[in-house]
């Protein structure tokens, strides 16, 4: 007798009945739309006077400070891997607003603008703490915690929140510098390439099949 494997949704089979909207897939209870709210807060303006009105239009400094930081509360620190799971993830494609910037613009802009993305990332992580939110308000390094909205450590002092102020910063330095280190090291294995292409003799199913 076979095994009553459950069969696939009649969505996927016949591809009826999907969202109009793609992001009507991701769960209502998906972190992403908390994280869109809050990094909507971000001040950019200063940030936004250095660029050109000449030449092709760049990304705006909002979406891309938004995609690293959503990304390494995700613990993803690579930005060839960033750049993968925007052009594949829903949750990450909803956070960058369908934009798939190249891994070099990515951590080029992190590193261009080390002090300013530095203190969004602390003001973010500040907010998602205030609410609760366990993947940024609970980022871990090293073993170490951002204690959430309903830990203990929720009632302290004006110097005790200045220290923990303090500590933050400290450890996002830290995480900072180990996206740094990941990327540095890509480049030297994969140089100008992501890692991520297919080769172009499986490419083609027939061909792919084969050769599996």
């Amino acid at each position: 007798m076979p095994v009553p494997f459950k069969k696939d949704p009649e969505q996927y089979s016949s591809r009826k009945l999907l969202a109009e909207n793609v992001f009507d897939i991701i769960p209502e209870d998906d972190d992403c739309f908390i994280y869109e709210d809050i990094f909507s807060q971000i001040d950019t303006s200063d940030l936004e006077k250095k660029y050109s009105m000449a030449g092709q239009h760049a990304y705006h400094p909002r979406i891309l400070t938004t995609i690293l930081i959503y990304s390494y509360s995700q613990g993803i620190y690579s930005s060839r891997k960033i750049e993968a799971r925007c052009k594949k993830d829903l949750s990450f494609m909803y956070i960058s607003h369908l934009n798939c910037p190249n891994f070099r613009v990515l951590s080029d802009f992190r590193k261009n603008n080390w002090q300013f993305f530095k203190s969004c990332f602390v003001k973010s992580v500040a907010i998602a703490k205030s609410l609760g939110m366990v993947s940024l308000g609970h980022v871990s390094l090293d073993g170490s915690k951002f204690y959430a909205n309903t830990s203990k450590y929720k009632a302290a002092s004006y110097k005790r929140l200045n220290e923990n102020y303090k500590k933050l910063e400290d450890e996002i330095e830290v995480l900072l510098k180990k996206a740094d280190d990941t990327d540095r090291d890509e480049d030297r294995i994969y140089h100008n390439g992501t890692g991520y292409l297919i080769p172009d003799d499986i490419k083609i199913k027939k061909d792919r099949l084969a050769k599996i």
